[in-house]
C-alpha cells in the first residue's frame, strides 16, 4: 500500500503557474465569399515570474498555427516578443472555417527557457444571433472594400481601452473607396481631395432606423498631404453620423463632409435616404473615404465591434493586398464573383451597389 501511494505520487504532474487566457467576446459567425468565419480574440497573460515564449496555438479540428504563423497573428500589449512576467499578449482569430462548431477548443504551446507547457482552454461556445442584414451605405461603383485582418494597427488589430475595457470597435470596419473603370482613386491632381471620385458621393440609410448621434463640425485639409497634428481620439472620427439599428446594435458612418450631415439625434431615417456625403475629416490621411461598421454600443470608440452583412451587392473584382489600390494595378478577377447575399464582402474586393 505504501509503495502504490509513493507510485501515484510520483507521477502526478506537479501544479505549475503559467499563462492566464481570456476570450472577452466568444464569436459570431459571419459569411464571407460563401465561407463561414469566426473572428475573436484570446487574450494571453503571463503569471509567471519568467518570461514565457508563445510557440503554438491549436483550435481543435480546425487550425494549428506555429511560430512565424502565430506571430502574424499576435499583438504584444506594450510591444516586444515575448511575454515578459505579467505582461500581455492578444491573438487576433480570422479563420474561415467549411461547418460552424458547437464550441471552440484551444490549446496553446509555450516555452520558458528549456521548459515546455501546454495549456488547454475550456470550450467556448459560439453565439447563435445572426449578424444585422444591411442594405448599401452608397450607390453605384466600383467601390473597393478596403481591410486587412492581420494589418497590424489596422481596423481589426486596434484596442481601445476607455471606461475600463479593452474593446476592438471597428473589428469589422470597411474602409469604402470609390474607383473608376480605369482602377484609379483621383482624376488629375491626387493630391487635391476634390480630386477623388469619391469624394461628395452620397451616404445612405443602410436601414429604417433612429439617428443615435451626428457630429458636423470638424474641418477637413483640402490636401492629401495636410498636416493633420497631433489628434484627440475623440475627434479621430471625423465628422459621423450613428443609426440606432435596434437589438443593441449601431451603424457608424466616419470621415464624412463638413456641412453635409443632413441628420441629427432623434431623427428616423428611411433605408436608402440620403444622411451625408463622403468626405475626409478627422483621422482620414489615405484618402477621401468613407469608413462603416457596426457596433454594440453608441459610442464610436468605447464599443465592441460586431459582424453584418449586405443584403445583395455585385463582385466585379479584388486585390491581394489593401496596398494595391491606387497603385496602378487593375484589379484581379474576383474568387467568387457575381451577385452575393447576406455576406461580408471580402478583403479588398471591388464591389458595385444597385
Amino acid at each position: 500500500m505504501f509503495l502504490a501511494v509513493l507510485l501515484l505520487l510520483s507521477t502526478r504532474t506537479p501544479l505549475v503557474q503559467s499563462l492566464d487566457v481570456q476570450i472577452p467576446m466568444a464569436p459570431t459567425p459571419v459569411t464571407i465569399a460563401g465561407k463561414p468565419h469566426l473572428v475573436y480574440e484570446l487574450h494571453v497573460t503571463n503569471f509567471r515570474n519568467v518570461d514565457l515564449a508563445l510557440t503554438e496555438l491549436e483550435i481543435v479540428d480546425l487550425a494549428r498555427w506555429r511560430d512565424v504563423e502565430l506571430a502574424k497573428r499576435m499583438a504584444f500589449i506594450g510591444g516586444g516578443s515575448r511575454l515578459t512576467p505579467g505582461s500581455r499578449a492578444v491573438i487576433f482569430v480570422w479563420l474561415a472555417v467549411d461547418a460552424i462548431p458547437a464550441k471552440l477548443q484551444h490549446r496553446i504551446t509555450f516555452t520558458a527557457g528549456d521548459e515546455h507547457g501546454v495549456v488547454e482552454i475550456a470550450p467556448v461556445a459560439i453565439r447563435s444571433e445572426a449578424p444585422v442584414v444591411l442594405s448599401p451605405p452608397l450607390r453605384g461603383g466600383p467601390w473597393v472594400a478596403l481591410y486587412d485582418p492581420l494589418m497590424p494597427r489596422g481596423h481589426r488589430t486596434s484596442i481601445y481601452t476607455i471606461g475600463g475595457r479593452a474593446r476592438i470597435p471597428a473589428r469589422f470596419a470597411i474602409d469604402w473607396m470609390r474607383m473608376d473603370d480605369q482602377a484609379t482613386l483621383a482624376k488629375g491632381d491626387s493630391s487635391k481631395i476634390t480630386s477623388w471620385h469619391g469624394y461628395g458621393a452620397d451616404v445612405l440609410a443602410v436601414a429604417d432606423a433612429v439617428v443615435a448621434d451626428a457630429r458636423d463640425d470638424i474641418d477637413e485639409h483640402e490636401s492629401i498631404s495636410g498636416a493633420h497634428g497631433p489628434m484627440q481620439l475623440e475627434n479621430a472620427s471625423g465628422n459621423y453620423v450613428a443609426l440606432d439599428l435596434g437589438d443593441g446594435r449601431y451603424a457608424f458612418y466616419e470621415h464624412l463632409k463638413r456641412g453635409s450631415v443632413r441628420v441629427r439625434a432623434g431623427d428616423r431615417v428611411k433605408r436608402g435616404q440620403v444622411i451625408g456625403l463622403l468626405g475626409n475629416s478627422g483621422s482620414s490621411s489615405s484618402g477621401p473615404h468613407l469608413h462603416f461598421h457596426v457596433s454594440d454600443t453608441n459610442a464610436t470608440l468605447e464599443a465592441e465591434g460586431v459582424p453584418w452583412v449586405l443584403h445583395s451587392f455585385d463582385v466585379i473584382g479584388a486585390y491581394d493586398s489593401i496596398r494595391d489600390p491606387g497603385s496602378g494595378k487593375c484589379w484581379n478577377p474576383p474568387n467568387r464573383g457575381g451577385k452575393r447575399s447576406n455576406e461580408l464582402p471580402a478583403a479588398n474586393a471591388v464591389i458595385v451597389f444597385e
